[in-house]
């Protein structure tokens, strides 16, 4: 496989689309719980360190998809959790796969009790993700396009919790005003540098309170603009960039 680059996972737009939907759909959450871990999760940066992803996939002779990796990027709560799909877990999902007789040309990608969820092991970066179903008693399903089987499986799960936790009304199928995809943010799942790469780069600021920071990204301008700052172990924090004042590079 070709060296991978940080930036935008190359994703088709109806995916993008799914998934950010399934990630709106957490804030239906509100009114039945306002405290759900799931609607902080869901502020999360939506990326992969660019050099986990290539260390993983050394590890398991695999190749991902930008389209799989699209979909651990996006980091989906209820994906995460009741699915097991996260990318810090995948070599375990698969061994545990293989141990009870999952072909070894295929991956292991996501679990829902004894059922695992597939994918080819080794594919194109712009490869159709075909996602199988494969129980140890009963063998591999049918295969479905990674896509489709994100509408037919674990969100359509995530409409059942909701439904359950009366969080939307039964029968209902379409998401809440405010959980509908086109009020969020746009979804742009993206690849990045290791944390230590993109601090050793990055601009200096001093702030009165929490000390000397590094600017890890900038957002607005004039008087508004923020700039996210990681201040080591005053952790990381978003503030006006007129409260802070810009140190020369390192020698």
């Amino acid at each position: 496989m070709a060296a991978r680059t940080p930036g935008p996972i190359a994703a088709a737009e109806p995916q993008l689309a799914t998934l950010g939907e399934y990630r709106q759909l957490h804030l239906a959450l509100t009114e039945a719980d306002a405290t759900h871990p799931w609607l902080k999760a869901i502020e999360l940066p939506t990326e992969l360190e660019l050099e986990a992803v290539e260390a993983l996939e050394q590890s398991l002779s695999a190749s991902f998809s930008d389209a799989l990796l699209a979909v651990y990027a996006s980091r989906v709560p209820h994906l995460e959790d009741a699915f097991e799909m996260q990318l810090e877990g995948l070599t375990q999902l698969g061994e545990e796969a293989w141990a009870v007789g999952c072909p070894a040309d295929m991956l292991a990608v996501a679990r829902q009790a004894d059922l695992f969820f597939c994918v080819p092991r080794r594919e194109h970066p712009w490869a159709v993700t075909m996602v199988i179903a494969w129980h140890p008693l009963d063998g591999a399903g049918a295969p479905r396009p990674l896509p489709r089987w994100l509408r037919d499986v674990p969100m359509a799960d995530l409409w059942e919790v909701l439904h359950e936790l009366q969080a939307v009304d039964a029968g209902q199928d379409e998401p809440p005003p405010a959980a509908r995809v086109e009020v969020g943010v746009p979804l742009t799942p993206r690849l990045v540098p290791h944390r230590s790469t993109v601090l050793q780069a990055a601009p200096r600021v001093q702030h009165p309170k929490f000390g000397v920071g590094r600017v890890l990204r900038a957002t607005g301008g004039g008087s508004d603009r923020k700039l996210e700052i990681d201040f080591g172990g005053g952790g990381v924090r978003t503030i006006l960039a007129r409260f802070v004042t810009e140190l020369p590079p390192e020698a």
